[in-house]
């Protein structure tokens, strides 16, 4: 008996076997359609504008790509910080199977402007020495960039700015380097007075800003392609000038740090980075949809020379003080995931960590200076932003987007040894409107900011 219900079961799967495989088969996600693309033609541009473009698809003629391959070439073009707006069509080639891509771009104008008004409300007294207006516990900064943008050779851009932060600025950017789609950048400005650098805990654990009286900055950069998502990203930064102040940022710390400096003696601040990148947002300034996630190593360096800080007793004297140095190493992970809920919102959520060790000499305390010392930090944040798009019109004649950004963002900062307000938390949370027009964008934001030590 217990045979017959054996040979009985291996009849009705073998019986069923074939209709199983078939019906597996049917259900088997099919491999998705490819087309060859025979010739890529932008239209909407001038020339040097079309080479760029062409070079920023990535795409070979006489290959095939699918459908969302092409549309991640269209993204590239579309976070190209000269274009407004892109999309692609298909039309049949010079032969059977054979495809001309043809991505229309609407291009920004040449002159741009990028204008904020921020309005910050602090749980804590704050000194940033940026503000514009200021309060007790509030303050309100106001600022921006206008400048102009001129496209040189086959694939060049030479720009001009004033900076409300970096003062006048020139830069140039050279586009499909070697036929590779590498890009290489420089850029110089110069600020007359006043730029304020909030440093890092693992560079100056005090929390502390330290402003230029005047400066220069210089900055190279570099993106080498590794295919449609990736790239490696390479960035310089020195910025050099004469003193100003060293202040700790948070007015109600008991052993907050006060100097003020004569001008003479120099600050320098340098800042490199390199990094893996994976891109597929569709805006660079407005993202909808897409994921972007970066890894990678910062270094960065900040030194004072010369320096006389004015005394705080009498006889009031300016008084020379050791050279304070400190540099820094960090590995760092980010990331940031649009997610679109409907056409018109998107949910974007962020995190990040880092951490590595600095070295510090001759930094200075509330009652006293630390020779040499080394210190390890390290730390992350979390947050997440629902934008709202109130308005977009997309026309030949007229190019807006209104958009209402609402979030918020918490996290943390640790440094051992701790010589200040380690382990720092940070809280925000903002709402604002951002408008963007073919001639740039304007964004005025309310944000609640909390500073605070984190219980152990």
């Amino acid at each position: 008996m217990r045979t017959r219900i054996v040979w009985g079961l291996a009849l009705f799967l073998l019986a069923t076997l074939p209709a199983t495989a078939q019906t597996a088969q049917e259900e088997a996600p099919s491999e998705p359609a490819r087309f060859l693309i025979e010739t890529v033609t932008v239209e909407g541009p001038k020339e040097a504008v079309a080479n760029i473009v062409r070079a920023e698809t990535l795409l070979r003629r006489g290959e095939s790509y699918t459908e969302e391959e092409l549309r991640q070439a269209v993204y590239r073009v579309h976070r190209l910080p000269f274009v407004l707006d892109a999309s692609f069509a298909l039309r049949k080639g010079s032969r059977r199977g054979a495809y001309e891509l043809v991505i229309t771009v609407q291009p920004a104008r040449w002159f741009f402007f990028d204008h904020w008004i921020r309005a910050f409300a602090f749980e804590h007294p704050m000194d940033l020495q940026d503000e514009t207006f200021r309060g007790h516990r509030s303050s309100v900064w106001i600022g921006g960039v206008a400048g102009a943008r001129l496209f040189v050779g086959r694939s060049g851009e030479l720009f001009g700015a004033f900076d409300s932060r970096d003062g006048l600025q020139l830069g140039f950017t050279q586009y499909d380097l070697f036929h590779r789609g590498v890009l290489a950048s420089a850029g110089v400005s110069r600020e007359l007075c006043c730029v304020t650098e909030v440093l890092p805990l693992a560079l100056d654990p005090t929390f502390s800003s330290w402003s230029f009286d005047s400066s220069r900055k210089l900055s190279i950069g570099t993106s080498v392609p590794l295919g449609g998502r990736q790239s490696i990203q390479i960035s310089l930064s020195d910025r050099r000038g004469q003193p100003g102040s060293h202040r700790g940022v948070l007015e109600d710390t008991p052993d907050r740090v006060r100097q003020l400096f004569a001008p003479s003696g120099e600050l320098a601040y340098q800042r490199a980075e390199a990094k893996w990148v994976f891109d597929t947002s569709d805006d660079p300034l407005l993202p909808t949809r897409g994921v972007s996630v970066s890894a990678g190593v910062e270094a960065a360096r900040f030194s004072s020379s010369g320096l006389r800080e004015l005394a705080s007793t009498p006889p009031f004297e300016f008084q020379r003080i050791p050279p304070f140095h400190s540099e820094q190493v960090m590995a760092a992970l980010s990331g940031i995931w649009h997610l679109s809920i409907s056409p018109r919102q998107t949910v974007s959520l962020m995190s990040r960590v880092f951490g590595g060790p600095s070295r510090l000499e001759n930094l200075s305390l509330r009652n006293r200076t630390v020779g040499q010392t080394s210190v390890s930090s390290y730390g992350g944040s979390v947050g997440v932003q629902h934008s709202a798009t109130l308005r977009r019109t997309r026309t030949a004649h007229n190019f807006a987007d209104l958009r209402l950004e609402t979030g918020a963002e918490i996290g943390f900062e640790k440094t051992a040894p701790d010589f200040g307000p380690s382990p720092l938390k940070r809280f925000s949370a903002h709402t604002g409107l951002v408008f963007r027009n073919p001639w740039g964008r304007v964004r005025a934001t309310l944000t609640y900011l909390n500073f605070g030590k984190v219980v152990p």
